[in-house]
């Protein structure tokens, strides 16, 4: 199942991704191209995931779902069924869906891998990138920013009324908070959550997923529906699972980020311990949203959980080797 997902989601990527580029993504070094484009691709993944799991997903998967729950429960024939599922899920959305859910995907790995370097250089750089995905874009633009400008561009050319309140009202402000976040953990300015400055960078992830899934998953409704004091069930697990790549990510890096910035592993406020405490509240709440989804046959639970497992180690196993490091 795992190998049918990287394959669904890299032919995907491979479709809508390059011809939006139009050749600016030559404009940023191949380790870094390589970094946003697994990030992206990570994002897209959990995007298809969640539309798989929603209890109010698209009508088409979820009926597949449901006869998935009356098969016998055999765990050779439900990773047989759920990796075609899997490997034909593009057939199962309109283009127009999978293509701005890469897209969108695809310019928040980007924006991630840009602004890493920008913060280090200081304010105006930061705040440079928070303007890439904004209306209108800056001018006279480098070519890593057209890059940017040009995901954003691309992903708007199919986008509805709601879509673009959505953009503008949330989730650009949230990719301005993300870049002034950065700025003070280069600064090393303490953060009173204990969060590291981390939060404002997980909170743009999840509103730009949530541009493309949420009206998949019957969440367009006014925007304030999609701030944290009013999240559901999926988007507070979403939202876990962000917090949980961010802890990894941090731990893997502690020793580089010592002294160039300011992490919650790094103030002693994030360790292995709290790591494992949100690994198990996540799969606890992987459970629980099963079984409202009605996906309560114990074989596909455990198989779903088995899938989850799997992308946390892929995470994993990428910074370890450098490539989302």
């Amino acid at each position: 199942m795992r190998a049918a997902f990287v394959r669904m989601v890299s032919k995907q990527w491979q479709i809508c991704v390059p011809p939006a580029l139009a050749g600016w993504g030559q404009g940023m070094a191949g380790s870094q191209f390589a970094k946003g484009r697994f990030i992206g691709e990570m994002y897209a993944r959990a995007c298809y995931s969640m539309l798989l799991v929603s209890q109010r997903g698209p009508s088409l998967l979820r009926a597949l779902v449901r006869v998935a729950a009356l098969l016998p429960p055999s765990r050779v024939l439900t990773i047989e069924l759920g990796s075609a599922l899997i490997a034909g899920m593009q057939h199962l959305l309109p283009k127009a869906v999978n293509r701005q859910l890469l897209l969108t995907s695809a310019l928040m790995g980007m924006l991630d891998v840009v602004l890493d370097d920008a913060a280090s250089s200081g304010e105006p750089a930061a705040l440079r990138v928070a303007s890439l995905t904004a209306r209108p874009c800056p001018e006279n633009l480098l070519p890593t920013e057209k890059m940017i400008v040009a995901l954003a561009q691309a992903a708007w050319q199919t986008e509805t009324a709601w879509q673009e309140e959505y953009w503008v009202s949330v989730l650009q402000p949230a990719v301005r908070k993300y870049c002034e976040a950065e700025l003070l953990a280069v600064k090393c300015v303490p953060d009173p959550t204990g969060m590291g400055h981390r939060w404002a960078g997980i909170d743009a992830v999840i509103k730009g997923m949530w541009y493309v899934a949420g009206p998949q998953m019957g969440l367009e409704a006014d925007c304030a529906r999609f701030e944290k004091d009013q999240w559901n069930r999926e988007q507070q697990w979403m939202a876990d699972t962000c917090l949980l790549m961010q802890m990894i990510d941090d731990w893997v890096d502690q020793d580089e980020d010592r002294g160039a910035r300011l992490t919650p592993v790094v103030a002693g406020d994030w360790n292995l311990e709290s790591a494992a405490e949100l690994f198990d509240k996540t799969v606890r709440d992987l459970g629980v949203l099963l079984d409202t989804s009605g996906i309560q046959k114990p074989v596909l639970k455990t198989v779903f959980a088995d899938l989850y497992r799997d992308y946390l180690h892929t995470a994993m196993d990428a910074m370890r080797a450098g490539v989302a490091a």
